[in-house]
């Protein structure tokens, strides 16, 4: 992976991982179904884009070097 992007992508990871304990938080405070369902799509949406980032890293680093 470009080192130029690592930081970037470990900080988005550490922003997700906040966002599952929250939704764990959510969950073991029995709040309404729906909410969690929400926060649940933000954290499969962010992780999405993490995908993203490394995919496009590794065709503009890897794949280039190879």
């Amino acid at each position: 992976m470009c080192n130029k992007n690592s930081k970037q992508i470990i900080a988005s990871l550490n922003r997700i991982a906040g966002q599952v304990k929250g939704v764990g938080q959510m969950v073991e405070d029995q709040r309404y179904c729906i909410d969690i369902l929400h926060q649940v799509h933000a954290v499969k949406a962010a992780l999405s884009k993490v995908e993203t980032q490394i995919l496009k890293s590794h065709a503009a680093c890897c794949v280039e070097q190879a």
